[in-house]
């Protein structure tokens, strides 16, 4: 007897879009065929609207429903003082900024001379969480209060002062990733209809499903570009079931596997890897370290199909490491949540300590890919760089990060005692072909 769907996603809990709506579906493309390709959206220059999106999201994925609206509400108007964006404590600011990138209030008055209150950290065990001012006298600020508080620090801090170019690759490379793809799927395939789409946006999604079921499309397939490895969090439980929703049964869906599934992907960081070994001496010992966003979830899809994707790779990265004569290690790691406050088992490696690891054992030179990212964005600039690489002596968090030539990596050095980090950065310019090629091999085994 088959199960009310109330109570198959009961049962199911988060994996019950991974279970019922990809893990068994029918691949067979019917009548014409539209391609959906799907990147998170972060623009280039600073929008308030996407981290208000994307934290709502994280929260409202997370929490129970009863808990959304506490954590989730709107008491005012969030400040941070870009000189100090992270702290814990309270102080006298000497300017704050709102999330929209106001230094006053709407009489132009600056918001330190206004009656502000200071608000700690939500979480205080938590180190990397932080304080913020509140103005009230205006009412409420338009957004949670959580979410105001990232966004003044991202517009504040991030934009103001780190990056120096005030812009973020992350669009322009993904759109250089489609465009490439597309060029190549269209010439295989004459008559493929293909759309891109901000998956962080509903009103997107809505408009490129419009747009695909007005050319006459029965079939919409969907990859995701995103992230090389699916998860409940991003894909099998938000996008994938918000897709079914807005197409409401006028085509039929297909979710295209994960990108991690193709050898093209591989040999980006393959070959990323090598070039980085080209320049070393033959005698250096190298430390390669595997990185991998992280989560904190106790359950999560990502983890059973990452090793389609993570241990093919682990494997291709030790064989050319084998052609070295010299002293070699490797390892995985975590950017997020592996911390003692997200991990206190211990149980998973953080970015920061494999690089201490490779500092303590007199490495030469310890390398890191970042195998979850085809783009350059904030995290890695700037939220994942400062709590792994303040493993390095010449590391300063406040450093501005120059980033003007978008179709070279952002590789960065740093140094403690006698060894060397260096972070590669993404598959970006020359080996884009590569990631190109994993776009197109992985629609290509759904329409062949």
């Amino acid at each position: 007897m088959k199960q009310p769907q109330s109570l198959n996603r009961l049962r199911l809990g988060k994996q019950w879009g991974y279970e019922t709506l990809f893990k068994n579906q029918d691949l067979r493309p019917q009548g014409k065929v539209g391609l959906l390709i799907g990147e998170m959206g972060m623009p280039e220059e600073y929008s308030f609207d996407f981290y208000n999106r994307y934290i709502r999201h994280v929260f409202e994925y997370t929490l129970p429903s009863f808990l959304q609206p506490i954590v989730l509400a709107d008491h005012g108007i969030g400040l941070i003082d870009p000189e100090n964006p992270l702290a814990r404590e309270p102080f006298q600011p000497r300017q704050l900024i709102d999330a929209h990138g106001s230094f006053t209030n709407k009489a132009g008055i600056p918001y330190v001379q206004c009656p502000i209150s200071w608000q700690p950290p939500r979480v205080p065990r938590n180190p990397w969480d932080h304080g913020m001012f509140l103005y009230r006298q205006e009412g409420k600020g338009g957004a949670p209060d959580i979410c105001q508080k990232t966004g003044a620090k991202v517009c504040g801090w991030y934009y103001g002062h780190l990056i120096p170019e005030k812009k973020v690759a992350w669009k322009v490379q993904n759109q250089l990733l489609y465009d490439e793809a597309r060029q190549i799927l269209q010439d295989q395939y004459p008559g493929l209809e293909t759309r891109l789409t901000y998956y962080t946006f509903e009103e997107s999604l809505q408009q490129q499903i419009e747009s695909l079921l007005a050319a006459g499309c029965q079939t919409i397939l969907y990859q995701c570009i995103s992230n090389p490895v699916y998860s409940d969090f991003e894909e099998y439980q938000s996008t994938l079931p918000l897709l079914y929703q807005l197409v409401n049964g006028r085509a039929k869906i297909i979710c295209v596997p994960q990108l991690g599934n193709q050898p093209a992907l591989r040999q980006a960081y393959v070959h990323m890897l090598r070039d980085q070994l080209a320049t070393l001496p033959a005698e250096a010992s190298v430390y390669v370290i595997l990185s991998r966003h992280g989560h904190p979830f106790k359950k999560e899809t990502q983890d059973t199909l990452a090793k389609l994707y993570r241990e093919p790779l682990e494997a291709e990265i030790r064989a050319l490491l084998q052609t070295r004569s010299a002293r070699w290690g490797l390892t995985w790691s975590d950017d997020e949540y592996a911390d003692e406050y997200w991990n206190p088992k211990r149980d998973k490696k953080e970015t920061y300590s494999a690089y201490r690891f490779a500092i303590e054992e007199n490495f030469d030179y310890a390398i890191e890919l970042p195998t979850e990212f085809l783009a350059e964005n904030t995290d890695l600039m700037i939220f994942h760089a400062m709590k792994k690489f303040n493993a390095f002596e010449d590391y300063d968090r406040n450093a501005p990060i120059s980033y003007p030539d978008w179709e070279k990596p952002l590789v960065r050095r740093y140094h403690s005692a006698n060894t060397t980090g260096i972070y590669t950065g993404c598959p970006v310019g020359p080996y884009r072909p590569h990631v190109v090629q994993a776009i197109v091999d992985s629609i290509s085994s759904i329409l062949n």
